[in-house]
């Protein structure tokens, strides 16, 4: 026997709180997007416009740091021109600027070869023995330092304007890598030329420090970039040894950082995002333009400050919220689901019940009786209308069996007359057919005789005449009497036969005529 195989499915509360859940799911997620998306939108102009005030903030705290120094350089100008024909006071003015400046490092007052009498060389230089020391160092004249090959000096005294020397074009002379601000030294007594220049050393380091300790965030850092790349303001010393940032190798090896790195160099402003070291970065960028004071000299440094945010301080909280939400959103979603399953699985119960009671009825068990519920909605109301139906359908159906007895007792009488006619039908052949054949005989005499008294009435003879009508008489009795056998025989097998046969009275007419 084939075995019928039951197709598995769903309880209908389950399937109808699965719906539910899945609508609930989309529409959930369709707010949850459009919240997170404009969420997301508010926190990037956020933190774009948090990231353009820290980057201000930052070249304003450079800027005053690099004012400093050089109003620290002026306020001692005019003091060295009254006292420039005493060497031996030019050491004491290097020492009171390195002194009373934290920030600057070393100072150097450079005179030109001869200026001074019975002085070749007049270099007086005041340094710190590191960045941070308290301790000086006094170099007067050294004879292995040619100053007067020195950028700043040569620059300085080329053309004769206050300027800032960036630290790829400085030596440093086995100090930290420093900025040098260049402030010349004019002749007021002559025709104005330059015959000197003081140099303030700011060390990058300690710039560095000073910058970098308003940090945006917790991993962001701050940058600040030379003509050339050169770093000034880095958060890693190793890397303001004078070098650019075209030759660091994390940026060189990254194609979107060395765009960026290259974006910046060109002057460009703006933000950026580049991959480097497997992490996202976001970058935001300006020219460093240094503030508008009066008397203060205003060439371009073409300078160019940064800020750089990895994408996890920009997004960190905004992606432990997600995960937060996400996880209120799941527990929230199974504590609604199993309410509403309970629910559901109450409010169809009696569906349950007329779903057992369908297949049963489809079983055949039509006089099962329905379980009340005591429900007033239109479930309840449905349940009703199925109780009736089923009743209606157990009367009729009880209907139907009487009425199929009925109709099988009737078949059972039509098939008995059936086959009881099929009978005498058959009897009622046999017998025509044997009647007919012993009729044969008889009946071509009789022909015989009338066609020769027809044929030849006005030449027969009288004697030969009677034995024709003696013979169609013979032969008639003959028919006559095998009509009335064989017709009183099948009387006596059955009323149709009888009903069908003539008479004997009838074939005696026959005869007759």
């Amino acid at each position: 026997m084939q075995k019928t195989v039951k197709k598995f499915s769903f309880h209908p509360s389950i399937k109808l709180n699965t719906l539910v859940i899945i609508e609930i799911v989309m529409l959930l997620m369709v707010s949850l997007g459009a919240l997170l998306y404009f969420t997301r939108k508010s926190l990037v102009e956020e933190m774009k416009m948090d990231a353009e005030q820290q980057l201000e903030g930052t070249l304003q705290h450079v800027d005053n740091v690099l004012l400093t120094v050089e109003q620290s350089a002026g306020n001692i100008y005019y003091r060295l021109l009254e006292n420039i024909d005493q060497p031996e006071r030019m050491s004491s003015f290097c020492r009171h600027m390195v002194e009373c400046t934290p920030n600057i490092v070393g100072c150097a007052i450079a005179l030109k070869p001869g200026y001074l009498p019975d002085n070749e060389q007049s270099f007086f230089y005041v340094h710190r023995k590191k960045y941070n020391s308290p301790e000086l160092i006094t170099l007067n004249n050294p004879v292995n330092y040619p100053y007067t090959k020195q950028y700043w000096y040569t620059e300085t005294m080329k053309n004769c304007r206050p300027a800032w020397i960036d630290p790829g074009q400085n030596h440093d002379y086995g100090l930290e890598p420093v900025i040098t601000f260049c402030l010349p030294i004019l002749d007021l007594g002559g025709n104005g030329e330059c015959v000197g220049v003081i140099a303030v050393g700011l060390s990058i380091n300690l710039l560095s420090q000073i910058v970098l300790e308003n940090k945006p965030s917790p991993n962001s850092y701050n940058l600040l970039l030379a003509h050339d790349g050169t770093y000034i303001i880095h958060p890693s010393r190793e890397k303001l040894a004078g070098k650019t940032v075209f030759d660091d190798p994390d940026i060189t090896e990254s194609p979107s950082a060395l765009e960026a790195a290259e974006t910046i160099v060109r002057g460009g402003s703006g933000d950026q995002s580049f991959q480097m070291n497997d992490f996202t970065w976001y970058l935001f960028y300006k020219p460093f333009v240094r503030r508008n004071i009066s008397g203060r000299s205003m060439e371009p440094l073409n300078w160019h400050i940064a800020t750089v945010y990895p994408k996890s301080d920009i997004f960190g909280e905004y992606n432990h919220l997600v995960l937060h939400v996400m996880g209120i959103v799941f527990v929230a979603l199974l504590v609604f689901y199993m309410l509403c399953r309970m629910a559901i699985r109450k409010q169809l119960k009696p569906l349950a019940y007329l779903t057992e009671s369908a297949n049963r009825i489809a079983e055949g068990h039509y006089d099962e009786r329905i379980p009340d519920v005591r429900r007033d909605d239109e479930v309840g109301t449905f349940y009703k209308h199925f109780q009736l139906m089923q009743k209606a359908l157990e009367e009729k159906i009880k209907k139907q069996e009487e009425q199929r007895a009925t109709l099988l007792s009737h078949h059972e009488e039509l098939q008995r007359i059936y086959l009881q006619i099929k009978e005498d039908d058959e009897v009622k052949n046999t017998f025509l057919h044997n009647i007919t054949n012993r009729m044969i005989a008889p009946s071509e005499s009789i022909f015989g005789s009338v066609s020769n008294l027809c044929d030849n009435y006005q030449t027969i003879t009288l004697q030969e005449a009677n034995k024709e009508i003696s013979n169609i008489k013979e032969q008639s009795e003959t028919i006559q009497e095998l009509l009335s056998h064989k017709f009183y025989a099948n009387m006596a097998k059955g009323p149709s036969v009888r009903s069908n046969a003539p008479s004997a009275e009838a074939g005696k007419e026959e005869h007759h005529e």
